[in-house]
């Protein structure tokens, strides 16, 4: 959790705040404005993109209801915006349990506050990187029975953490603390770094991305794929965005800034 003393610093960016920005919403500052105007100029489809990784989410945990899981992990959730993970989980199942985490005083702040009549839905201040803290977090352990099945969310913000070696170590952390039958879902900006035209497009949103972001990190096919050791993919298996859809139901075109999303779910065996 962080310090009380700690405040919010509007001099420079917050990755919450910029993906809220990019979602349409109105938690954010100039300096976040600044840079979303720079990464438009690079990729005018990148709203748009962001609002389909969201209801790629959407139709995730619709997914998972539907197998029966109905409680779920959201780590580095970020700001409460349209179609959060608890409204759409009650959806299916009004009993259902959620628990946020995220680091960045902004979300912890707007997050307790959209919660603070709940009961089955929790945002917890920590990072999601220590996952001992997170699982001990009482939270966590009154809120999700973790000898049912869990889904483990990690939307859009693994990119954010630039030791590769180090996610796949926390994944499985995480993984290690579920039973079978849960499942890991996660989106995560995509680098070919083949030299290929959707390579360069890539790495200019990446290095503008830097400029404000040091730890920012966009990986490759492979890299990504890694994440998912040990667990069952479901179909359409690790694919961008713009192949997530069938046809008649894609947004996005299959030649545009869709193809820098990997989107995936996998089954814990």
């Amino acid at each position: 959790m962080p310090d009380r003393d700690q405040v919010i610093d509007l001099e420079r960016p917050s990755e919450a705040r910029l993906y809220d920005l990019f979602l349409g919403g109105k938690n954010n500052f100039e300096v976040e404005r600044r840079l979303f105007q720079d990464l438009v100029k690079i990729a005018p489809e990148a709203p748009e993109l962001a609002r389909e990784n969201r209801r790629w989410l959407t139709e995730v945990i619709g997914r998972l209801s539907t197998d029966g899981v109905h409680q779920f992990l959201d780590l580095g959730a970020g700001l409460p915006t349209r179609q959060n993970t608890h409204e759409i989980a009650v959806r299916a199942n009004p009993r259902a349990a959620v628990v946020y985490v995220d680091n960045d005083l902004t979300a912890i702040s707007h997050g307790r506050a959209l919660l603070a009549d709940d009961r089955t839905s929790y945002f917890v201040g920590a990072d999601l990187t220590d996952p001992g803290a997170v699982l001990k977090d009482p939270a966590v352990t009154g809120g999700l029975d973790l000898t049912k099945p869990v889904g483990i969310i990690l939307g859009l913000v693994l990119h954010s953490i630039s030791d590769t070696d180090r996610i796949e170590r926390v994944i499985a952390e995480y993984l290690a603390a579920v039973p079978s039958g849960s499942y890991l879902a996660l989106s995560h900006p995509l680098n070919p770094r083949d030299g290929s035209r959707l390579a360069e497009f890539s790495t200019a949103m990446e290095e503008k991305l830097q400029e404000a972001f040091p730890r920012v990190r966009f990986r490759t096919w492979h890299e990504v794929a890694g994440f998912f050791a040990g667990l069952d993919l479901v179909g359409p298996g690790l694919v961008d965005l713009t192949v997530w859809w069938p046809k008649a139901d894609q947004n996005l075109s299959p030649a545009g800034a869709g193809q820098l999303m990997l989107v995936g779910l996998a089954r814990k065996p």
